[in-house]
């Protein structure tokens, strides 16, 4: 069946789609557009505001489709974006072989699966136009105005206003901060776990108020990392934690002594963030293009009802051959949040994926984060990289980043040569020379299977008690957390 444009019409939702989706006709904004031999199946990558593309997958013989945003209108401004490329530019499409995730969405459906269900014609009784895409190009402005000098100063005055006035507002609340601390040591450390959950619920919302929401959402972790410790250690834990929230605000304020990239951490760290374009303009931003090796998917639902998506990505491009002065970062990570009230929710690389592509980290004494600037598909499987042996350069390396960034809760480390070893009813990770580590009791089920495997290469994150698995080159297979 020949895709037209009145077949696009006819599947848009509403005028509003087709004209969310006419934003979205642009180059920049799909690093990956791609069809197979016979254009029985489109798909692509759409760079949206997060750190990890949309995939989106069409069939435009029988209408169907997936696309991994959240959004709620059916087909989504991205599957219409990828019908109309294909209409009025087939030349952006590469010819190639469809991809692991496109084969497995294809195994999925059934044909016609994807299909919206037919709009009514009328609603309230009043004849309602159709989506159309002539109206939807009429409504794009032909040419932006000229800027206004006076109006341009005027709101950038605005904008240093506002965050003047936002700085007092969270300097206010540091302050609040050191006053509730004060008030829970004074009340004794050896209760605080059975009060915690009621002093953090005074505090947390007064933070946010404050506009130091970092800040607030490590309180309300507090509550739920100390009922998950061992009871003997639960003081111990509470003093660290709070301990760390006070240097926090103590570098806030003098956060002028500070290099440049400690102090994007501090400000990241009480609630600053920083816009995807932001950081993709800064010069100075750290950047890695290199081919990765999808390590893990996790997914943690937050008190704020936000959901937060993080993607592990392990650089499996040797640091020789990298194009930096400098030793690139061997992990990364792509941080997402969506609205847990969207429902459904999916990822956007499954683990053991290859992308070849460039990691834009946020500047930082110790870059982890990062954004997935650009990208190109990967045909070629890639070896793990092997790191030291043992465990011993591993939590050396721990050493020097919680040196670099005090406030650090964990970091990934990777380590070869070890296995994983039960203990009692639970599990640890240990090397040749006798070190050993406990890993997290929850993993105990999943990593049973792996013990008695020697010579494991893994990847980790420790938080100087407790070490969680996030994916391992075993001598049977890889295995991946998520």
């Amino acid at each position: 069946m020949t895709l037209t444009r009145d077949k696009i019409e006819g599947l848009a939702p509403d005028q509003a789609s087709l004209a969310a989706a006419l934003k979205l006709v642009k180059p920049a904004t799909w690093p990956m557009l791609a069809a197979n031999t016979d254009a029985s199946l489109l798909w692509g990558e759409c760079q949206g505001s997060g750190s990890t593309p949309y995939r989106v997958v069409v069939s435009p013989d029988d209408t169907g489709y997936k696309c991994t945003c959240p959004s709620r209108k059916f087909p989504c401004k991205h599957v219409l974006a990828v019908l109309w490329l294909r209409v009025d530019k087939p030349e952006r499409f590469e010819s190639a072989a469809t991809p692991q995730w496109v084969d497995e969405w294809m195994a999925r459906r059934r044909p016609g699966s994807g299909r919206p269900a037919a709009r009514p014609d009328a609603y309230d009784g009043a004849p309602k136009q159709a989506p159309s895409l002539d109206a939807a190009l009429a409504a794009e402005p032909a040419s932006a105005k000229p800027a206004d000098p006076k109006a341009a100063a005027r709101a950038q005055a605005q904008r240093e206003r506002l965050k003047a006035e936002r700085e007092a507002t969270v300097l206010a609340g540091l302050d609040e901060l050191d006053r509730w601390t004060l008030d829970q040591l004074a009340q004794g450390m050896a209760t605080f776990a059975q009060r915690c959950q009621g002093a953090v619920r005074t505090l947390s919302p007064r933070l946010v108020d404050a506009k130091a929401g970092g800040l607030a959402a490590r309180l309300d972790r507090l509550a739920a990392d100390l009922f998950r410790t061992p009871e003997d250690q639960r003081a111990d834990v509470a003093i660290e934690r709070l301990a760390t929230m006070t240097l926090v605000a103590a570098a806030y304020r003098h956060q002028d002594r500070l290099p440049a990239p400690l102090r994007e951490d501090v400000r990241r760290a009480v609630g600053w963030t920083s816009r995807r374009e932001e950081l993709l303009a800064d010069a100075t931003a750290p950047r890695v293009f290199a081919t990765w090796i999808v390590a893990a998917n996790l997914s943690e639902v937050q008190p704020d009802k936000l959901r937060r998506l993080e993607t592990w990505l392990v650089n499996a491009t040797p640091a020789g051959d990298a194009p930096m002065p400098e030793k690139p970062p061997g992990v990364a990570v792509l941080i997402d949040y969506v609205p847990v009230s969207g429902g459904a929710f999916a990822f956007a690389f499954e683990p053991g994926e290859h992308i070849d592509g460039e990691v834009v980290f946020y500047p930082s004494a110790a870059p982890l984060r990062g954004l997935l600037a650009s990208r190109k598909q990967s045909s070629v499987s890639t070896h793990w990289p092997k790191p030291q042996a043992g465990l011993t350069s591993a939590l050396e390396e721990f050493a020097k980043r919680l040196g670099e960034l005090p406030w650090l809760d964990a970091w990934p480390l990777m380590a070869d040569g070890v296995e994983i070893r039960a203990a009692g009813k639970n599990v640890v990770l240990c090397d040749a020379q006798g070190r050993a580590l406990p890993l997290d009791r929850n993993q105990a089920d999943a990593l049973l299977p792996m013990t008695g495997l020697n010579n494991l290469s893994v990847l980790f994150t420790w938080d100087g008690r407790v070490a969680r698995l996030l994916a391992a080159d075993t001598p049977i297979g890889r295995w991946y957390e998520g």
